[in-house]
């Protein structure tokens, strides 16, 4: 039995009946590759970043704390305006927030390639990106649950879940093939590119809503003014998968944003092959967002599998310092990036595990990245103060480490949580 005053998930037995009647056409791919490709965008936007981040604290002496600042500025900007604007795409749509989106991109690129030298400037025109960010940041999940269907909510979020390591691995590949010719801003240039590619497709999805298309951006949760209210006690759920997605974060964005500079600065390697090095761990990342999604749909609780990889994530945090060269890199390269790569396709899962398909639109997914943007803003910051205050990067690991503990914990307490009020947890 449910508890009182909550709805069955589309992941509980009767749902899932009902679901298995149904056939994978209510999945709508051109949707879903238009959400995922908006948050690719924002992905990229934010991490062309560390790529070049060395050549931009050689050339114009940034300190590293304000380094990791460009970085944690997008999560500053998302952690103010994410419930906000989950709250105006769930009543009134995402189009008019897409186009301001793709226009404050472009601005801030100019100013960013116009003036590096302002530290000042060049913080104030990331955090203009960072708006843009936060608004496709929830855009392109909610999009991506609601075109994947009852049926196929494991397959977008491990589709969703991919947006970080492929725009991380397009900016180094980017950076690879352009930078050492081009300077660092080729990279802003493909970003200009991109962000116009973007408000093209926008535009010809706006023409076909109005003329009977599939891709509708008026409503971030398609059915979701016919489902019951949300519970207080869904609400304390999600709050709870936020808090995950916070400290998960917080590990996974000091990865993303000073591995490059670490090789750099402790192996001595160049920016282009930290780049390619980088890659490595990325590709590995994105092939087990996807390899999540089956294990999922075979009836892994999802928060039990989040546990689990957290868990593995943790252990190479603590072993790290304790490995040589070759051990290390493999564990950080490797066994680092698997685990890595499962756990966001179950925290992009929650949202429609909680509240169902139909009702995980784009309020859930602003609470959702206000919690990962919280992670976001601490993890560079925190980094780079920690390499700087201490003289290196011992300390790391095991700060990092502790954290993990506490996400395991929460992953936990998520689970058992859900397993008390009678939720069926599997995707």
């Amino acid at each position: 039995m449910l508890a009182p005053g909550l709805r069955p998930s589309p992941c509980t037995p009767s749902a899932r009946a009902m679901a298995n009647r149904t056939t994978d056409s209510d999945t709508n791919w051109t949707g879903l590759a238009f959400g995922l490709s908006l948050a690719v965008l924002a992905a990229y936007q934010q991490l062309k970043l560390p790529p070049v981040l060395p050549i931009l604290i050689q050339e114009y002496g940034f300190s590293r704390i304000l380094a990791g600042g460009f970085v944690s500025v997008y999560a500053a900007c998302g952690l103010l305006l994410s419930l906000r604007l989950g709250a105006i795409m769930q009543r009134h749509g995402a189009a008019g927030l897409l186009n301001l989106a793709f226009v404050l991109f472009a601005a801030a690129a100019g100013v960013m390639m116009l003036w590096p030298a302002l530290g000042w400037l060049f913080l104030v025109a990331r955090a203009v990106e960072g708006i843009a960010f936060a608004i496709l940041a929830i855009a392109g999940p909610a999009i991506c649950t609601a075109s994947g269907g009852r049926r196929g909510l494991a397959v977008s979020s491990a589709l969703i879940a991919t947006w970080i390591p492929v725009g991380a691995l397009v900016a180094n590949l980017a950076a690879v093939g352009l930078v050492e010719w081009a300077g660092w801003r080729a990279l802003w240039w493909v970003g200009i590119g991109a962000t116009a590619a973007m408000a093209a497709w926008t535009a010809v999805i706006r023409a076909g809503g109005r003329t009977g298309g599939r891709v509708r951006l008026g409503a971030m949760a398609y059915a979701a003014t016919a489902a019951a209210a949300p519970s207080r006690a869904q609400w304390r759920m999600m709050t709870l998968a936020a808090l995950l997605f916070t400290v998960w974060s917080v590990q996974m964005f000091a990865y993303f944003t000073w591995l490059p500079d670490y090789l750099v600065d402790t192996y001595g390697q160049s920016p282009r092959i930290a780049a390619l090095l980088f890659m490595i761990p990325l590709a590995v990342l994105t092939v087990f967002n996807l390899i999540a999604a089956p294990i999922l749909r075979a009836g892994v609780p999802v928060a039990m599998l989040l546990a689990a990889a957290i868990g593995v994530q943790t252990l190479v945090w603590l072993v790290l310092p304790h490995l040589g060269p070759v051990a290390a890199g493999i564990a950080a390269f490797l066994v680092f990036a698997a685990a890595a790569g499962i756990a966001p396709t179950c925290l992009f899962a929650l949202p429609g595990t909680i509240f169902g398909v139909e009702g995980a639109g784009g309020r859930a997914f602003g609470v959702l990245m206000t919690g990962r943007n919280l992670g976001v803003l601490c993890g560079p910051l925190m980094t780079g103060a920690l390499v700087q205050l201490t003289g290196g990067w011992d300390t790391v690991p095991k700060v990092l480490g502790a954290l993990g503990v506490l996400s395991m914990i929460g992953a936990f307490g998520l689970h058992f949580r859900l397993r008390r009020l009678s939720y069926g947890i599997s995707l």
